[in-house]
C-alpha cells in the first residue's frame, strides 16, 4: 500500500476496490509502460461485497457472497483454478420448504408439484421468448398465467417480484452462459481479492468526492482534501452510490447517462446467519427454497477449518444456518430489532426440522428480548467477533445460548440448540447501500448506457453494466477488463494521432 500524498498524477485512477475494480487494474498493469495505476477505496479494505467475519463458526463465515455461480465461462472460476483452490460443485436448490403446510421436500419430490414444476419450465424457457413491449413486471406476468406462490423466485434475483422486469429477466437468460451449477470455495473468497490485488497500488480511506472531467485531464478530490490528476478515470461504484449521488461530476454526467443509473434497479439483501452447537438438519442439504415463510431462503455450508484458525477466540458454534431476504421484504425485516429477527428465523427453522413440523410459539413468545441481547454497530470490512461470552456483536447480536432453549430438542431443534448469530444490512454499508443489481422493470438498454465511456475520460465497470443483467461476481470481473481494454484502445488510437 502507498503512503498518502496531498497530490499525485497518474495516468488511471480506478474508483472502486471490488472486484471489477481489481480487475481493471490488473489489467492495465499488465502494460506498465503505458499505464501507471492507482485503485482509490473508499472502505478502510479492498473487496467490496466480498467480505467475511471470523468467530461465527470454526471457518470465516462470508457476509457477501458465498457461491461461484456457473463453472462454464466463468472469470472467477479461471482465477480460482490459478490459484489451486479445491471447489465443491451443488445443485440449487436441493430442497424445497412449502410453508403453508410445513413439508421440507427434497427437490425431485418437490418438482413433482405441478404449479412448482410448471414455474421452471417458465423461468428455464425465458431465453426463447419474445421481450414483452411494453415491458411488464414479474408479478404480473406470473399471475397472468395463474401462479400465485412464486415470492421465491423474486429473493433469488434479488428483488421483489414486482420490481423485477421481464425484458430483463429474458435478457439474462439469453446472456447466461456459465451453467446452473453452483461451486463453493475451500477458502474465503477475500483470498481471490488479495491475490488481484497482488502488486497493484492501492490506496485505502480514500472517498472520492468529486470528478472534474471538464479540461484536459481529470482531477478527482478526496474527501479528506488530497488531489489525484489523472488521464483516464474507471468508475467501479455500486448503482445505488451513483443514484445517492456521493460523487459530484464536473460537468453533470450527461443526461442519458442519468436516465440509465436511475432505471437499474438495486434492492437491499438481507444475511441472517446463526450458529449452532449440532447440526440437526439433513446432512445433505445445502440449499432450501421457502414459500410462505420469514426466510425466503436458507442455506447450509461448511468449510475447512484452516482459514479461520484463531488461538485467542473459540467460535461461537460448529455449524451454521444462514437466511437470505432480499427486495422489499428485506427492508421490512431490516427495521426490526435483530433479537425479533432471530425470534422469527429459528420459529421457522423450528417447524421445517421439528419433529411433525411443530412450532413452539408459547415458549418462543415468552421470551424477554430487552433482557436477553444487546448490539453494537460497527463499519465495514472483514472484522473478527469479540469474544462469545462477551455477549454481544458489532454487526447484529448474540443470544445467551439458554435464553431460547425449549425442554425438548425434537421439537424445536434450532431453538435449542441456538447459541447465537448476526444480522447483515447491505443498506447499511456505507459504500455500497443495497445488494446488487437485479433485471429492472423498463429498464431495457439501461445497462449499455451505463457502459459507454463519457469525452474519453470517464469509464464505467461493475457488475451492473454488465449486458447480461445479473451476471454475479464474474460480470463483475468481465466489466473491468472490458473498460480496461476500452483505455488501452483510447490510449493506443490518442498515440497513433500524435505520429500523424
Amino acid at each position: 500500500m502507498e503512503e498518502k500524498a496531498f497530490a499525485q498524477q497518474r495516468k488511471v485512477a480506478v474508483v472502486g476496490g471490488g472486484l471489477a475494480g481489481l480487475a481493471a487494474a490488473r489489467a492495465l498493469s499488465s502494460h506498465p509502460t503505458l499505464f501507471d495505476v492507482v485503485i482509490l477505496e473508499a472502505a478502510p479494505a479492498l473487496g467490496g461485497r466480498v467480505k467475511h467475519i471470523n468467530g461465527i463458526a470454526p471457518w470465516p463465515v462470508e457476509i457477501g457472497p458465498e457461491f461461484l455461480h456457473g463453472k462454464v465461462n466463468s472469470s472467477i472460476k479461471q482465477i480460482a483454478d490459478e490459484m489451486g483452490c479445491k471447489q465443491r460443485e451443488l445443485s440449487y436448490p436441493d430442497h424445497y420448504y412449502i410453508g403453508s403446510e410445513c413439508r421440507l421436500l427434497k427437490s425431485e419430490k418437490a418438482l413433482e408439484n405441478p404449479e412448482i414444476q410448471h414455474v421452471h419450465e417458465i423461468f428455464s424457457g425465458l431465453a426463447e421468448e419474445v421481450p414483452p413491449n411494453p415491458d411488464v413486471n414479474m408479478k404480473e406476468y406470473m399471475l397472468s398465467k395463474g401462479f400465485t406462490h412464486i415470492a421465491i423466485y423474486g429473493n433469488d434475483f434479488g428483488c421483489s417480484l414486482e420490481h423485477l422486469g421481464v425484458r430483463e429477466c429474458i435478457q439474462e437468460a439469453q446472456h447466461w452462459t456459465y451453467g446452473d451449477t453452483y461451486v463453493i470455495l475451500d477458502r474465503p473468497l477475500s483470498c481471490l481479492i488479495e491475490h488481484l490485488a497482488s502488486g497493484l497500488s492501492v490506496i485505502l480511506d480514500s472517498a472520492v468526492e468529486t470528478i472534474d472531467y471538464s479540461g484536459q485531464n481529470c482531477t478527482l478530490k478526496i474527501r479528506d482534501g488530497r488531489h489525484f490528476i489523472v488521464d483516464y478515470v474507471i468508475l467501479t461504484v455500486s448503482v445505488k452510490m451513483l443514484q445517492q449521488r456521493v460523487i459530484d461530476f464536473v460537468p453533470p454526467l450527461p443526461n442519458e447517462k442519468e436516465k440509465a443509473v436511475n432505471a437499474i434497479g438495486m434492492s437491499n439483501a438481507l444475511k441472517v446467519i446463526l450458529a449452532f452447537s449440532h447440526c440437526f438438519w439433513p446432512i445433505d442439504m445445502f440449499d432450501v427454497v421457502c414459500t410462505d415463510s420469514f426466510l425466503p431462503e436458507v442455506w447450509a455450508t461448511e468449510y475447512p477449518t484452516a482459514h479461520g484458525k484463531d488461538k485467542h477466540m473459540s467460535p461461537l458454534g460448529q455449524h451454521v444456518l444462514v437466511g437470505f431476504i432480499t427486495g422489499d421484504s428485506a427492508t421490512a425485516v431490516s427495521l426490526l430489532p435483530p433479537g425479533e429477527i432471530f425470534i422469527q428465523s429459528l420459529c421457522q427453522l423450528d417447524a421445517m426440522f421439528g419433529k411433525d413440523g411443530m412450532i413452539m410459539q408459547e415458549h418462543n413468545l415468552a421470551i424477554d428480548l430487552s433482557k436477553k441481547a444487546q448490539f453494537r454497530t460497527k463499519s465495514h470490512g472483514n472484522v473478527d467477533c469479540p469474544n462469545p461470552s462477551q455477549r454481544y456483536f458489532t454487526r447484529g447480536c448474540f443470544f445467551e445460548s439458554d435464553t431460547l432453549r425449549p425442554q425438548d430438542c425434537t421439537e424445536s431443534p434450532a431453538s435449542y440448540y441456538f447459541q447465537g448469530g448476526c444480522v447483515i444490512n447491505w443498506a447499511d454499508e456505507v459504500y455500497i447501500g443495497g445488494g446488487y443489481s437485479h433485471p429492472s422493470f423498463n429498464a431495457h438498454g439501461a445497462r449499455s448506457t451505463l457502459a459507454k465511456p463519457v469525452l474519453e475520460k470517464l469509464y464505467f465497470a461493475g457488475e451492473a453494466t454488465h449486458p447480461g443483467v445479473n451476471p454475479c461476481m464474474q460480470g463483475a470481473i468481465d466489466t473491468g477488463v472490458r473498460a480496461a481494454d476500452e483505455i488501452i484502445t483510447a490510449e493506443s488510437r490518442k498515440q497513433n494521432n500524435s505520429k500523424l
